[in-house]
């Protein structure tokens, strides 16, 4: 392949001077089939160090629930998301909906609320063995390459452009039928930049999935226990 005009490899002056004024091209080539030979192994040791920097964050998201049977998403939900990991590593999160219903979902000490003030009604949840359902919502954030592993078939699909981050694309299916039966394929779009999850798209079984977004991400901002406790009102209906 050639330069175009006065390419200095192909020319039959080859004009050596050119040369300085390419290294820079070259230089930006080779960094980025270096990128692009990361390996599996790699990135994932990546995610692993980042995680173990991170033990709290928040995050704007927006997600959208597509619907196999109709063919569309709905109009989708935008809002905040606090994370804390415990000394233990034990995860508690707070994601609150603000558009275009409010709602709010907070998980801590093996429990999750699920409060919607417009209709005064919070589920309350024992998550017991199944605690790792309201965790994938922040799937990849702090996740060791042994516990991944051990929960996953991983597989690297190649990278994308998000937003225009770089990304390495995820592929991974539960190892266990019980968590396959929530979703049987999570994608994850993993930026350079942080190594940390930026997008997530959680697949269920009936071809339905939920698409995730992260933005404007704080890392480490100090976020305080109380945060992930909620009061609810007195006259609100709990189930």
């Amino acid at each position: 392949m050639g330069w175009g005009m006065g390419d200095p490899w192909t020319s039959p002056r080859r004009s050596w001077t050119a040369i300085p004024k390419l290294l820079p091209v070259l230089l930006c080539l080779q960094c980025s089939c270096a990128m692009a030979a990361a390996t599996q192994e790699e990135i994932l040791a990546r995610m692993e160090a980042a995680g173990r920097r991170v033990t709290n964050f928040t995050a704007a998201i927006s997600q959208k629930k597509w619907t196999a049977v109709l063919k569309e998403f709905d109009r989708g939900e935008t809002g905040t998301l606090w994370y804390l990991r415990g000394k233990e590593g034990q995860a508690s999160l707070r994601r609150e909906i603000v558009n275009p219903n409010d709602n709010v979902l907070v998980v801590s000490n093996g429990e999750a609320v699920f409060y919607e003030p417009r209709l005064k009604q919070a589920r309350k949840y024992q998550l017991g063995k199944n605690k790792d359902k309201a965790e994938f919502l922040v799937l990849g954030f702090g996740s060791s390459t042994a516990s991944l592993s051990a929960t996953y078939h991983i597989r690297l699909l190649g990278q994308e452009t998000l937003d225009g981050q770089r990304t390495h694309l995820l592929e991974l299916h539960p190892k266990s039928e019980k968590a396959a039966a929530y979703f049987s394929q999570i994608l994850l779009w993993v930026a350079e930049e942080i190594w940390l999850p930026v997008q997530q798209k959680l697949v269920e079984p009936n071809g339905d999935y939920l698409l995730i977004k992260f933005s404007s991400l704080k890392l480490n901002p100090g976020i305080d226990k109380g945060k992930f406790k909620l009061t609810l009102p007195k006259d609100v209906q709990v189930g």
